[in-house]
């Protein structure tokens, strides 16, 4: 009967024995486990709200710790912080993947604002208008500077309407256009792309300027060709015209310089003039007025018993408020005790 019974096979008694050994460690560890991802992730949260990222999730498994954060800025300031907590082993950080915005529809293409075009010449007084402008009002208009430009002469209009254009720089043009005044010559005006071009002769400087001035205005890129008539830069060259001191009588430098005046005034008895006169800052401003007054008077009846006539000529006295330099100096004083001849449009 012994014989015949089972005995425990001792390879049998191992298995058992280390199956049994498993299982106690088993259930030791997994509430170790438990605790160990309670404490990280309540650590991890704590952590986190101290540094104002309560809103980042926090999930451990054991010693490693998943964070999901709103953006990867976030992200990077919640790993620093979980990954420096004692006993966590690995962290990582999810962030919600965000789509792309919908490109944005491209603006149909319009068609480029097409600038007015305007050419004004002014040749043997008759004027030529060619271009194209966008109203009816703004032909209208450059037709009437044209006429006035042109005086009796005939004003050719050739410009055409055309809606899709801009107005852009036209008031510039006839604003200069009137600047030119009568009297001006081979005038051109060109308004093109933008740019202003301006050519001719004028009768004075003061014309010139009141063009300069005019295209200054304007608005638009402005080159300039003008120059004033060959009167107006002959009297310019005249030697000065000087009186005694403090006196309205004239030197012998001045007489000669008022003859060479005269010569060019009756060989243009066209042309009109105001006579200037200015003087220095010394002394009071009235009584500096009172003589540029009376020394301008002094060259106009000089003038007139040169044979130039009267009536093209006028006088006008600035005293010291008009210096042509500083009165820093001698040199500078002497510049501004002065006669000057405007030729007049």
């Amino acid at each position: 009967m012994a014989d015949n019974a089972r005995r425990f096979h001792p390879v049998v008694g191992l298995a058992v024995a280390v199956l049994g050994l498993a299982g106690i460690v088993t259930a030791q560890h997994l509430p170790i486990r438990e605790t160990v991802q309670d404490d990280l992730t309540t650590r991890s949260e704590q952590a986190l709200a101290a540094a104002g990222l309560s809103a980042v999730e926090v999930d451990f498994i054991g010693r490693d710790g998943t964070l999901k954060a709103a953006s990867a800025t976030e992200a990077d300031q919640a790993l620093a912080i979980v990954r420096k907590l004692e006993g966590v082993r690995v962290a990582v950080a999810e962030v919600p993947a965000v789509a792309a915005p919908a490109p944005s529809p491209s603006p149909s293409p319009t068609a480029a604002a097409t600038p007015p075009t305007v050419v004004l010449t002014l040749s043997g007084g008759r004027a030529v208008l060619t271009g194209t402008v966008p109203t009816e009002a703004a032909r209208t208009r450059l037709v009437q500077v044209a006429t006035s430009l042109a005086g009796t002469g005939p004003v050719d209009d050739q410009l055409k309407i055309d809606p899709s254009v801009t107005d852009a720089g036209i008031d510039g043009v006839a604003n200069v256009v009137a600047a030119y005044g009568p009297g001006a010559k081979d005038v051109s005006v060109e308004l093109r792309g933008g740019n202003l071009s301006l050519a001719g002769t004028l009768a004075s400087q003061a014309a010139k300027d009141a063009v300069a001035a005019a295209a200054a205005q304007a608005g638009s890129v402005v080159v300039d060709r003008t120059e004033v008539a060959k009167v107006q830069q002959e009297l310019v060259k005249l030697p000065a015209v000087t009186f005694l001191d403090n006196s309205t009588t004239l030197t012998p430098a001045g007489r000669a310089a008022l003859g060479q005046a005269a010569r060019i005034l009756t060989a243009n008895p066209q042309v009109k003039v105001r006579i200037e006169g200015h003087t220095d800052s010394n002394g009071t401003a009235a009584d500096n007025l009172a003589l540029s007054r009376a020394r301008a008077k002094t060259v106009l009846d000089y003038l007139v018993k040169q044979g130039v006539a009267a009536d093209r000529l006028t006088a006008q006295g600035y005293g010291e408020s008009r210096p042509a330099r500083p009165n820093t100096s001698e040199a500078n004083q002497a510049v501004n005790r002065r006669v000057e001849f405007i030729v007049l449009p």
